[in-house]
């Protein structure tokens, strides 16, 4: 019996929602029966003698460690199947092993590697151009001509449209009954110039979904099987919002850690199919990974020429030329001193990974049916990767970083908050953007301090103008490059192997340091003004009292919303309830009657100087934390 099916919001890129359970020695031994893998009928390479031991010890472990239920697992090399495996269950309470060849995961975003490969084919055959304005091909979308530059195909597939970032948790109420809708009704904001900055984007991705259902007249689904699907063999591959009952057999459900155990949840239902409602199998993405490290062809059968696949792999942006970025659709990465370009998938329940080494030939997947714990499946998966190219390809000995001169010096340069441009910035979801800041501060012994949401500084080693390796770690691939404008003023840096994002450099006013303080400072106020109002009884402190009292209660709301990032993220979709929009509103309508009680109070000397300094500081404190919400767009209409 499976579980009744749910709503489920995906997100593509890597957000990290922790959770949080005791581990038990039941749990662990529950776990660790749960790694025994299950064999697909698939042919193997003799490789895979070697691979196998390898890929059954880490992801055994892994599951066994980070309370994961199950994995799928494949990999490629000239040509052939070395390995397609499953490890643990498909469903922790049932004990239903996964099964590479029927085991269907819910891999996510992997699914918009088709709907490139669909627009690659389309434009192939002269029918898209992948430099012409997109609009060219909406007819029944009308985005806004924010900018003179034309937003193209190239750009949707770099994710640099330029778009906002907001509702990656769908509104309330039923979803949009076509794509068409769903693009016309959750149209976000035009906030950059196409082309300057990348935002992962799961609007545009359907931007292009949509131009390929009216350039080829089919459904999207309808021309991937017959254009992808079918000569490729792929015949347990689907994108479904819904999981059909007779596939429900079938499905690896997603787990999340309770009690220091796995435990199944309801099947998934998602809004737009680019947007993560591809379900598959391991062996069938093989037949995909095998056509484009073939030059477009598998057993005879030809999706891509050569051309458009050495086209579509090459490298078509990058925040900074020392870094990896963008080919038509894949990320790239650096690792192991080696170009791979592949895709992350992640919801709620799932994670996976699908990457490509081209110049070798090799390919990747994996899924795991759960988060683990804290979050690790999203670690669990890059250390898969690490450990089968450490066998097949180890990593050259690191050198060691040589600083650039005189940086201490310049290090005041860089010093500051820096928010991700995957965020919103138009609507009442941009006032979290500080939650995920990132500080920069000077080490004062010649690095960079760098300290990411939840994890301590680390240090970082100028070795080129503007680029930057960890101090302590010769060995890691992570470089972080910094941009800067025209007047030397440092605007913006960017992680290597992270090209679905930039930093931006914000303001004082929009940093985490001055929001926490504001809003503590405002609190306390508040909180003074009601009590004062309970003390001193006269219409002004009546008047700020009630004001304090009903920011107060607007801000217990706020604080909860902020404190519960699961659902911001994937959950229910979180909303301010309409008692706490009005508490604000109604704060701000007082807010000019307050400021002119306080003036009243200090030109009549009225009470002591004492009660008028608390008048005008709650005040005040009043008049900004309106500006606060008024600049964050917490007063208008939005998706809370």
């Amino acid at each position: 019996m499976f579980p009744s099916t749910r709503e489920v919001r995906y997100t593509c890129g890597m957000p990290s929602t922790p959770h949080r359970a005791t581990p038990g020695l039941s749990a662990l031994v529950l776990v660790l029966a749960l790694a025994v893998p299950a064999w697909a009928e698939v042919p193997q390479r003799t490789e895979a003698v070697s691979l196998e031991p390898l890929v059954e010890r880490v992801v055994s472990r892994q599951l066994a460690a980070y309370r994961i239920p199950g994995a799928t697992v494949a990999v490629v090399r000239d040509g052939q199947v070395v390995l397609a495996r499953g490890y643990g269950d498909a469903d922790a309470g049932s004990h239903t092993p996964v099964v590479a060849d029927t085991t269907l995961f819910r891999v996510a975003s992997l699914g918009k590697l088709f709907v490139w490969t669909a627009v690659m084919q389309l434009a192939e055959r002269g029918r898209l151009e992948l430099d012409a304005d997109v609009q060219t091909y909406l007819e029944d979308v009308r985005l806004p001509a924010t900018y003179a530059r034309p937003l193209t195909l190239a750009h949707l597939m770099a994710h640099t449209g330029g778009f906002e970032v907001h509702e990656r948790l769908w509104p309330e109420g039923p979803p949009p009954g076509t794509l068409a809708e769903y693009l016309r009704e959750r149209m976000p904001a035009r906030v950059r110039p196409p082309g300057e900055l990348s935002a992962y984007s799961d609007y545009g991705t359907s931007l292009a979904e949509h131009i390929v259902e009216r350039v080829s007249g089919q459904s999207f689904e309808q021309y991937l099987r017959e254009n992808v699907l079918e000569p490729l063999g792929m015949r347990r591959t689907f994108f479904r919002r819904t999981v059909p009952p007779e596939l429900a057999a079938d499905m690896a459900l997603g787990h999340t850690v309770e009690d220091g155990s796995p435990r199944a949840q309801p099947l998934e239902q998602v809004v737009v199919a680019s947007s993560g409602s591809l379900l598959t199998t391991a062996t069938d993405l093989t037949r995909f990974m095998l056509a484009h490290l073939q030059g477009g062809q598998y057993e005879g059968h030809r999706i891509l020429s050569e051309e458009t696949v050495r086209r579509m792999h090459r490298q078509h942006f990058t925040h900074d030329p020392r870094l990896s970025g963008w080919a038509h659709g894949f990320m790239e990465l650096q690792l192991n001193g080696q170009r791979l370009i592949g895709h992350l998938g992640d919801a709620y329940l799932f994670h996976s990974l699908l990457v490509l080494m081209p110049e070798h030939g090799m390919g990747l997947f994996v899924s795991y049916n759960g988060p683990g714990e804290k979050d690790a499946a999203q670690r669990a998966r890059m250390e898969l990767l690490r450990a089968v190219l450490e066998h097949d390809s180890p990593a050259p000995p690191p050198d060691v970083p040589v600083p650039t001169r005189d940086f201490a010096e310049r290090a005041a340069r860089f010093v500051g908050g820096y928010q991700t441009t995957w965020r919103a910035y138009r609507t009442a979801e941009s006032s979290l953007g500080w939650r995920q800041e990132i500080r920069v501060r000077d080490g004062g012994d010649g690095t960079l301090h760098i300290q990411e949401p939840g994890h301590t500084p680390r240090r970082w080693v100028e070795v080129e103008p503007r680029l930057f390796r960890p101090a302590e770690d010769p060995a890691s691939p992570e470089r972080v490059a910094f941009r800067e404008d025209a007047a030397g003023h440092i605007t913006h840096f960017f992680f290597e192997n992270q090209p679905m994002a930039a930093y931006e450099r914000v303001p004082w006013y929009e940093t985490s340091t001055f929001t926490y303080g504001l809003l503590a400072v405002c609190a306390a106020l508040f909180a003074l003004a009601v009590m004062v109002g309970v003390l001193h009884r006269s219409p002004a402190t009546g008047l700020l009292a009630v004001i304090g009292l009903l920011n107060l209660l607007f801000l217990s709301g706020f604080t909860l919303l902020v404190r519960h990032h699961v659902e911001l993220e994937y959950g229910a979709t979180p909303r301010l309830p309409g008692a706490s929009m009005a508490c604000a509103l109604g704060a701000v309508a007082l807010t000019p009657g307050a400021l002119a009680w306080s003036a009243r109070a200090w030109w009549k000397r009225s009470g002591n100087l004492a009660l008028r300094l608390s008048l005008s500081s709650a005040a005040l404190a009043a008049t900004a934390f309106a500006a606060w919400l008024h600049h964050w767009h917490l007063l208008g209409p939005g998706p809370w």
